[in-house]
């Protein structure tokens, strides 16, 4: 008959590194994110990150040619794209958290991150 198991120190630090590494994960996954607006545009000769509260343009080039992002305000839009139907342009501002805009025919993906979203508004969806 085999003896009953008996946990080494080391099958206990095991055990209590797991457990600590799935509550950090965890809690960084469902903390809600905090602090000031960024604005982050990617294309595909890279990425721009700016402060929403921080007024400027942003020239994103693309496989037509050059979009162009405008932040003015607390609010982005997309201010002129070589795109041919001209649906990214006439998306208008955004200007609250995991709000986005997106150009697909000329690969220009925009969205807003970060802030406290405990004043935002109730989206359409909630109704």
């Amino acid at each position: 008959m085999k003896p009953a198991f008996k946990p080494k120190i080391l099958d206990i630090a095991a055990v209590l590194l797991g457990l600590a590494a799935v509550f950090v994960v965890s809690a960084l996954v469902y903390s809600e994110s905090k602090g000031r607006l960024m604005v982050y545009v990617s294309g595909e000769s890279g990425e721009w990150i700016q402060p929403l509260d921080k007024s400027g343009d942003i020239e994103v080039p693309g496989p037509l040619g050059s979009t162009w992002i405008h932040v003015e305000g607390n609010h982005v839009h997309i201010a002129s794209s070589p795109c041919p139907n001209q649906t990214c342009v006439a998306a208008g501002d955004i200007g609250a958290a995991n709000q986005w805009l997106a150009c697909l025919p000329n690969s220009v993906f925009v969205h807003i991150e970060g802030g406290d979203n405990s004043g935002e508004l109730p989206d359409a969806a909630v109704y």
